[in-house]
This record gives C-alpha cells, structure tokens and sequence, in this order.
C-alpha cells in the first residue's frame, strides 16, 4: 500500500590529524569522518553559484524568506565560498566562550588549506573568498502567514469591534549579521615568486557566533567537500536539515525544488525550469549513489516533484544541536 504523504515545502573522509582540533571526530562506520556545521538559514537560501561580481546579492528561498548579501569588494560565492563558510561556522559553533567574538590564526595560507583539506593549488580560490567575506554581511526577511482567531488581536481595534472569526496574520522577523569585524594578515612580495601570504588572523563577529551557535545544522565536512557542484553542496545539506524534523513522509513539489535550489527569473525561458529541475534530479541521484546511501526518497513518475521519507541520520545523532535546528530564527 502507498504510504499517504504530507504536502510540506522544503523547510519545515578522509583522516587528517590537523583537522582534530576543529572538527568533531566521527567514529562510526569504517572511515573516520568529521562533523562541521552551516549555519540553519543557509540551507535554505544560500551563496550564488558562481561569480556575480556584485556587492549585493539577493537570493529568495522557499516560504517567504529573502537572503541579501552585501561585501565591500564582492559577495562570498561558489563551491569555495561554501567550504570556507563551513569552516568559519564550526569554528563558531565549537568555541567555547559565549556571545563574543572568535578568533582563528594560521601561520601561513596552506595551514588554513590544510584545515580544509585542499591543495595548495587553491590557495588563490580561498584567499579570494576571504576576502569576499572581510566586512562582509548577510541581511534575511522572513514572513510567515497563519489564521489566528481575531479575539488575539482585539488591542489593535477600538473596544468590541475586533474581528469574530478568524484573520490572516504576517509574521514579519528581519536580521542583519556581519561574518567578521576583523581580518589580518601578511602579503610577502619576493618580486620573483608568485605573493605569499601569512599571519592571517580572522575575528569571526559576536553576533555570527551566537547565532551559529543557535542554528547551526551539523554535516560530515568529507562528503560537503568532495560535492563538486555548488548545488550539490546545498542540496546534500537540505537534506540532512530537512531530515532532522522528518515524522512521516512528506511530497515537495518540483517548483518548489527549483525555486529553492536552481531558481528562475521572471523573464528566462519557461523551458529553464524542466532544465534546471532536471540538473536536481541528477544531483539527488548521485548524493544518494554516492555520499548518502541510507537517502530514502521517491521521484514522481509525473515528474511532479518528490517523496522525502524518515532517513538515518547521516552524521552523529547524539549532537545536541539537532534539538536548535529546528528553532525559529
């Protein structure tokens, strides 16, 4: 018999020692892993794909939430912006103090590769990205609509004549949050070599730890890495978020993927969407052949959408962060 399925929208390794005092060890299964953490908003409204060379990004996710990006010399994008997002929020989480800032060093940029385990080829892709989020902020709107009885709002009407049924209310939450107030480091120009950089000394802002610390939904940093696109990488920790408050299963609509993951504007072609909903058709398969086998989901035969059922989880279950991820912003 076909399980009956909730109509919801989206929200409701590798072994390196340098990587220890960052990451939380993950024992379980044959390879040890580690568990990083994105901050909760970001997996439903996320970094552009690629360079938009702008200083101010708007991205629109699913219900009713609106991320703007905004950096002195160009928003934070791609697959790199996304691994250094990630590192900059476990740091977060994992600090021990409370409600003030975190500082981070590395003697030099391949410490700081290292940490992410990557090549010292993509030190320019990094370097860049840190300076994509120097000063950098993330500003989000969101609004929730519900009926409530109109007896809650009887202050807002003159004496005995509030609303007898029900009304329509709007919930409105607005943020505006720095990354960092603070980044140091040492350019060293030989004048023969390529430029060396050192010293680097990151202050992640009070008010980005705080709420990492909050919202933060943790992944395996292996599985995020080795995602090679940009909307793998998100799709892979939506699921995992989406999974965490998952009872029974739930259908989502393939408009509401799209809007969410690969969205279009008012003036492309209306045949983007079928491509675009294809590409995270693609991307599903492979995350589930290939990083999260335990992935139970079902594709429409229509190609309507698809079916979400209760999963293993992917990384530890014990976390306590997984009882603040489903907190309200």
């Amino acid at each position: 018999m076909k399980q009956e399925t909730e109509k919801n929208e989206l929200v409701p390794v590798y072994e390196d020692h340098s990587l220890e005092a960052l990451f939380d060890l993950v024992t379980s299964g044959e390879e040890p892993r580690y568990l990083s953490y994105i901050p909760g908003l970001f997996t439903t409204a996320s970094l552009p794909f690629k360079n938009v060379k702008k200083t101010v990004f708007t991205r629109k996710g699913s219900q009713g939430l609106t991320l703007t990006l905004t950096s002195p010399i160009n928003v934070p994008f791609g697959r790199y912006g996304r691994l250094l997002l990630t590192v900059l929020t476990t740091h977060a989480v994992l600090s021990k103090e409370k409600n003030v800032p975190v500082m981070i060093e590395y003697n030099s940029l391949s410490e700081l590769l290292k940490e992410m385990q990557l090549p010292r080829q993509r030190g320019k892709d990094i370097k860049e990205q840190l300076d994509c989020f120097t000063n950098a902020t993330f500003a989000f709107t969101h609004k929730e609509t519900s009926l409530k009885n109109g007896y809650l709002f009887k202050d807002l009407y003159e004496e005995g004549n509030y609303p007898k049924k029900d009304v329509e209310v709007t919930t409105k939450t607005t943020g505006s949050i720095r990354f960092t107030t603070g980044v140091q480091f040492q350019e060293v120009d030989d004048k023969i070599s390529e430029k060396r950089y050192g010293n680097f000394k990151i202050v992640i802002s009070a008010e980005f730890a705080a709420f990492c610390q909050k919202h933060a939904v943790p992944i395996d940093y292996g599985v995020y890495k080795s995602i090679s696109s940009a909307v793998g990488k998100d799709i892979y920790a939506w699921l995992v978020f989406r999974n965490n408050g998952l009872k029974e299963p739930v259908f989502i609509p393939r408009d509401k993927l799209v809007e969410q993951f690969m969205p279009v504007g008012e003036n492309k072609d209306p045949n983007t969407v079928n491509v675009n909903y294809a590409f995270i058709v693609n991307q599903l398969n492979e995350i589930k052949k290939k990083y999260y086998p335990e992935l139970k989901l079902e594709f429409d035969s229509q190609g309507s959408g698809i079916t979400l059922f209760k999963s293993p989880t992917p990384v530890i279950k014990n976390d306590t962060r997984y009882a603040l991820i489903t907190s309200t912003i």
